[in-house]
């Protein structure tokens, strides 16, 4: 995109304007949210720290502890089973969160149980049976017995209530009745429900615990979280039995970015996760981005305004001369810079350039009657001059006269003949630009073309291939000018550069090559393109054209015949095609376009 120069003065003052706010807004909004970013980084892990440590103190001193003395009061031989069922209801009583106890010995079916009245009640209303609910089962405990630790991590819920319970398992060292026995209790976890709900985290955030499947523990919404980056994470640690705190970001499956820090409790292979919305931590971002975008606002609108009031008193004379210049490039010489009538040096500018577009104009109209041979001469000499000489290049010389021509203008008034002329010249000027090439000149009736590059010889005949398709067209649009043309093409080295004198010089190209491309175009028949040997070679591997071998003909100042082809666009393959033997050499017409 094209700056102008109202644009750049808008830009220079929308800079001084905007960027020392925009660059001071957005240091504080970054030290601010690294701040914010530190600080509630530092609060999740915290809260799940306080949970986790609160979960831990729970179960060592509210449940573990008690149970091991119950366990060795239990254990002492000299109780009786009644004085043990006493110590049992006893400990109950005194332990709040405690609602069943069980002496199972190895090998009985029926556990020795005691219950908490209150909570069997509770199952009872629930329609639970409180015996089925809360014994566990002897083969449970011979598991446990053998080694399967893991028994004493997991929670049980209850359907259809929001019970949660755990169970602790104490191997007795005493046998009963000569047979090993356990002590194990059943747990209301509620205790630790109540402290998450409770925390003051929850104002602002979520506390949620996860078992090691990745299902929530207290769920009352979703129970599989499975599918939460922060929950995946933390299973996989669990699974290794890396109990470390971490902290990071992520997207909940719905598309909200949330901040996270998890911990994992000793005794449950749990993970208690603290996350809060990454909008809630930033929201004093948010307001400050907010504010800087107001400010921003603010300063680009008095910017803007104060540049387009300054730059229209000083680009609107350039733009205008700028305007000009742009007609000029698309070709109207006749556009002038108007209205500018300053006396600085803007206003000198303009007349001056009034002054190149009328020598632009002369110069361009001049350069009409040169070839573009000659331009690029002028162009690639060093001082802007060109001196008298030639050098030697490979090029492939097209001529192409129209045949009847002169019979044509006898009949005809000399505007409608001139105008006939520059018809079929223009067309034919058009054709040798398409295929790369450059016309010498006009010489009558006839142009001579040159061509150079690596396809030159195939540029040619393409060239002429289709100038006679444009003389055929015209034929059918104009039957009065029905006009035929004869095509000769040569190419080799030839020599090219200025001949003449210093004041009067014509650059062109002369040679050998030249004078056979000239004496094929006379030889050639009407609607023929006739080639030489040399290009023949050139072309005669590349299937788009196809090849008729000619009687060989002879050339003034060559002593042998000359090998000639007729050549045109196909579409097939090329067909071989042979001279008779006894063909003989026909000799060249002494004029063309007669």
């Amino acid at each position: 995109m094209r700056l102008t120069l109202r644009k750049k003065l808008l830009l220079f003052a929308v800079a001084i304007a905007v960027l020392p706010l925009l660059i001071a807004g957005q240091t504080l909004i970054r030290i601010a949210r690294d701040e914010l970013k530190s600080s509630a980084n530092d609060q999740l892990t915290e809260t799940a720290r306080q949970v986790t440590t609160e979960i831990n103190s729970v179960y060592s001193n509210a449940w573990a502890a008690p149970l091991s003395l119950i366990a060795n009061a239990v254990d002492n031989e000299k109780l009786s089973v009644d004085a043990k069922i006493a110590v049992l209801t006893l400990g109950i009583a005194e332990l709040p969160d405690i609602v069943a106890l069980q002496i199972t010995v190895e090998g009985s079916t029926r556990p020795l149980l005691v219950t908490r009245e209150g909570f069997s009640k509770t199952l009872d209303e629930a329609g639970l049976d409180p015996k089925a609910v809360l014994r566990l089962n002897p083969a449970t405990i011979e598991d446990y017995r053998q080694g399967n630790e893991n028994l004493s991590r997991q929670v049980q819920h209850l359907d259809g209530t929001d019970i949660w319970l755990a169970s602790i398992i104490l191997p007795l060292k005493n046998p009963l009745n000569g047979r090993p026995a356990t002590l194990s209790a059943r747990i209301d976890i509620s205790r630790i429900r109540d402290f998450i709900d409770a925390h003051a985290f929850t104002k602002i955030g979520t506390i949620t615990i996860v078992n090691k499947h990745g299902q929530r523990i207290f769920a009352s919404g979703e129970d599989d979280l499975s599918d939460f980056d922060i929950v995946d994470e933390a299973t996989n640690l669990l699974a290794l039995q890396t109990r470390v705190i971490s902290v990071k970001p992520y997207a909940r499956p719905d598309g909200e970015v949330m901040l996270g820090a998890f911990s994992f409790p000793d005794p449950f292979d749990w993970a208690v996760i603290a996350e809060k919305s990454e909008a809630a931590a930033y929201y004093t971002i948010d307001v400050m981005t907010r504010n800087l975008i107001i400010w921003v606002g603010a300063g680009l609108l008095v910017a803007g305004l104060g540049a387009i009031l300054f730059s229209l008193g000083i680009s609107r004379p350039i733009l205008k001369i700028g305007q000009a210049a742009i007609e000029v490039g698309k070709g109207n010489f006749q556009a002038r810079v108007t209205g500018v009538k300053s006396r600085d040096e803007i206003g000198e500018l303009a007349g001056r350039i009034n002054e190149m577009i009328v020598q632009i104009n002369e110069r361009f109209q001049l350069a009409k009657f040169v070839s573009h041979g000659t331009i690029d001469a002028i162009q690639d000499s060093t001082d802007g001059s060109v001196r008298l000489g030639g050098s030697r290049k490979r090029a492939a010389i097209l001529f192409a006269d129209i045949r009847g021509y002169t019979a044509f203008s006898e009949s005809r008034e000399p505007e409608v003949v001139v105008e006939v002329l520059n018809h079929y010249f223009a067309y034919q000027g058009e054709a040798v630009a398409r295929n790369n090439g450059d016309i010498d000149k006009f010489v009558g009736d006839q142009i001579m073309a040159v061509f150079h590059g690596p396809e030159m010889s195939a540029d040619a005949v393409r060239c002429a291939a289709e100038i006679q398709d444009i003389m055929e067209a015209s034929s059918r649009e104009n039957p009065d000018w029905v006009l035929d043309i004869g095509i000769g093409i040569d190419v080799g080295d030839v020599v090219v550069g200025a001949m003449g004198s210093p004041e009067r010089m014509d650059y062109t190209v002369l040679g050998d090559r030249v004078n056979l491309a000239a004496r094929l175009c006379s030889a050639a028949a009407p609607k023929e393109t006739m080639i030489s040997d040399a290009v023949y070679e050139d072309i005669k591997h590349m299937d788009e054209f196809g090849f008729a071998p000619l009687a060989p003909i002879n050339v003034k100042g060559k002593s042998q015949p000359i090998s000639v082809y007729a050549v045109e666009l196909v579409k097939l393959p090329d067909e071989e095609a042979d001279m008779p033997a006894d063909q003989e050499p026909v000799e060249e017409p002494s004029q063309a376009g007669q």
